[in-house]
């Protein structure tokens, strides 16, 4: 799987200097923070890969250390960039959506979601261990949320005309597809043993076909778009 995985992050990467660039270009401020998160993601993955080097289980001297601690997997990473994540999406669509009633239920649902996770982690402990319980499920509820308030608020206004000029749309759609996508793919997790190696290529193929095409929607967002804001 390393292919998959060295071309993953080579897009995720293209879609982070893509949305810097159009930065530079266009000092789209509703933007910067989605742009930050981009790089976020090419940070987690570059480091989150210790983990797979890990899993082979090789006796460097310098990993022995790493072996033995909390941190011989890199759960905690991802648990943390879940957590950030929400945080991320919650102020950046905070940023896009002016109506007061639907920043009320964007603050809503971060703060639910925030508070669940601290306490779910110290009440159980398992913070270096697994994910939150539905976690997938929780972010693609929200993230949905998210969308059909930014969606509400494009239809009401004069921009649903120009909606193909706007990086935001192309983002919003792109991420509600993916979480759509990858939702359903989590429910039969109890499969995911090597064992059985054929749900196993399954997930590995679709995962990366649907980030393929998340982090390419990405990059064409910040390039396509980015000709309307020198207008």
């Amino acid at each position: 799987m390393s292919n998959y995985i060295v071309a993953i992050h080579i897009v995720e990467l293209i879609a982070a200097l893509a949305g810097t660039y159009y930065y530079l270009k266009t000092r789209d401020s509703q933007m910067k923070i989605f742009i930050w998160y981009l790089w976020l993601v090419v940070f987690v993955e570059t480091v989150g890969m210790y983990g797979h080097v890990l899993l082979n289980n090789y006796d460097y001297d310098w990993f022995v250390w790493l072996k033995n601690s909390v941190f011989c997997t890199n759960t905690w990473l991802y648990n943390i960039y879940s957590f950030v994540s929400i945080l991320i999406f919650g102020k950046f669509y905070l940023k896009i959506i002016h109506q007061k009633s639907s920043k009320i239920i964007i603050k809503v649902a971060v703060v639910v979601y925030v508070t669940f996770a601290i306490l779910y982690y110290l009440i159980k402990g398992t913070f270096f261990e697994k994910s939150l319980p539905y976690d997938v499920f929780m972010e693609t509820f929200i993230v949905f949320v998210f969308v059909i308030l930014y969606y509400k608020q494009l239809l009401a206004s004069n921009k649903i005309l120009l909606f193909y000029k706007l990086p935001v749309f192309y983002i919003s759609s792109s991420l509600l597809l993916w979480y759509l996508c990858a939702a359903p793919l989590f429910t039969f997790d109890g499969y995911f043993f090597a064992v059985n190696k054929g749900f196993v290529q399954f997930r590995h193929v679709f995962m990366f076909l649907i980030n393929m095409f998340l982090y390419s929607c990405f990059t064409f967002a910040f390039l396509y778009t980015i000709q309307f804001k020198k207008e």
